[in-house]
């Protein structure tokens, strides 16, 4: 009984299988291009795929893979990355111009800016190697040549011809085809995310001179917090920081994949280099040597701007601390002195309060012995005083029980309607 797969299980085979180098004969012409495409450029790259190619007797296309096979052994691979496309087409040796040229015109008019594009010659030996790098113009003072994977050697001076093309001459090695096609592929790859990870060196280029001016800023602007003690300038001083912030993230954000991509493409290139175990070649410039005297210093470069990028942040977030800090400290005083200042207030409230019921203490007893006054004036009128007292006295008590019962009254109806709100 066959296992449950896993979803992806197939899918993880199929990448392991994916982009296999067709084999390549000991004796042959290998063309190959990496272009850089646009999401418009997807479209049209799936059109030539799908439509207007030349004859092939066997063609598969997957999703980011094809291969193209003749009988006459011409070989075409296409491999799909993640912003590049990588095109290759092997050209035995003995066949004629003519049956290649729509190949290579295939090959020449697709569409997308070229990174790298070179041309491999696989020779038997090394035995005409004087003239083979005569014929292909190879500049002897930048030639570089190795041994690599142990049977293959290779030379190349890494220039452009007015073709456009590169020039890389190797021999066959006493190796098989297919093996042979895993050694020139890494051989290529090498190559290939070289020039990928170079890319990021002249954004650095670009956008160093702007970093400088940020740092510059960034330095006058925390000096000049510093020594704004009293917090009058904060504001505008927070304002000044955000526009450094707003600038360092401009050039982030126009730095940061593409460095991200050169350090990833550094590293596969530096697997690649490793892989192919180099021998040197006596009084010849190695291939590693070639390799790192220029990737690794910009891989290094880029590295170290992005870094930099980082501690400017780093930076720009710490003086925004301090002023934070600066700014909610003197938010704290100012509270506190307003608190003091409600508390004097409160203080004094209460005075004017505590002499206000004093006085109102006299008021009610001026008022209480005017009305006690009533009534005794009412109680010696009678029976055959003064009529004006005796009705004074009558009423003194019957009004005060009416504006009691009022006033006790209003205050029920006030808080049964505070009550009421409340809930």
């Amino acid at each position: 009984m066959r296992p449950t797969d896993h979803p992806l299980r197939q899918w993880a085979v199929n990448e392991m299988h994916l982009r296999k180098f067709a084999p390549v004969p000991g004796h042959c012409e290998i063309y190959q291009a990496v272009r850089l495409l646009s999401a418009d450029d997807r479209h049209k790259e799936d059109g030539r795929l799908m439509g207007d190619k030349p004859d092939f007797d066997e063609w598969a296309v997957r999703e980011r893979y094809a291969a193209g096979h003749c009988k006459s052994g011409i070989h075409f691979l296409w491999e799909r990355h993640s912003e590049a496309t990588t095109l290759t087409l092997i050209l035995p040796n003995g066949g004629t111009e003519e049956a290649n040229a729509p190949y290579i015109r295939w090959l020449e008019e697709w569409n997308g800016p070229v990174i790298r594009a070179t041309r491999v010659f696989v020779i038997p030996d090394a035995s005409n190697i004087d003239q083979h790098l005569q014929t292909h113009g190879m500049d002897l003072n930048e030639l570089v040549c190795s041994d690599v994977s142990g049977d293959l050697r290779i030379w190349s001076d890494f220039g452009i011809r007015g073709d456009g093309y590169g020039r890389l001459i190797a021999t066959a090695g006493d190796v098989s085809a297919p093996e042979r096609g895993r050694i020139i592929q890494r051989l290529q790859e090498l190559g290939n995310y070289r020039n990928l990870a170079l890319l990021g060196l002249p954004l650095v280029q670009e956008y160093g001179p702007k970093a400088d001016a940020l740092e510059a800023q960034l330095s006058d602007h925390a000096e000049r917090v510093a020594l704004a003690e009293d917090g009058a300038h904060d504001d505008d001083l927070l304002q000044e920081l955000i526009e450094i912030s707003s600038k360092l993230e401009v050039i982030r954000s126009a730095t940061g994949f593409r460095l991200s991509a050169t350090a990833a493409y550094a590293g596969v290139a530096a697997d690649r280099l490793a892989g192919l175990s180099i021998k040197t070649v006596s009084n010849l410039q190695s291939l590693t040597e070639f390799t790192e005297r220029r990737l690794v210093p910009a891989a290094r470069t880029c590295s170290v701007f992005t870094d930099r990028l980082a501690r400017i942040a780093e930076r720009i977030s710490r003086v925004m601390h301090t002023l934070d800090v600066r700014v909610d400290t003197r938010i704290k005083e100012q509270n506190l002195i307003l608190t003091k200042r409600m508390e004097r207030s409160i203080q004094l409230q209460f005075r004017l309060q505590s002499l206000v019921e004093g006085l109102s203490v006299i008021a009610a007893a001026y008022y209480l012995v005017g009305l006690i006054g009533f009534l005794i004036k009412g109680v010696w009128a009678w029976p055959s005083g003064s009529s004006a007292d005796l009705v004074i006295a009558a009423v003194t008590l019957p009004v005060i029980g009416l504006i009691y019962a009022f006033v006790h009254r209003t205050r029920g109806t006030v808080l049964k309607e505070t009550d009421l709100e409340s809930n």
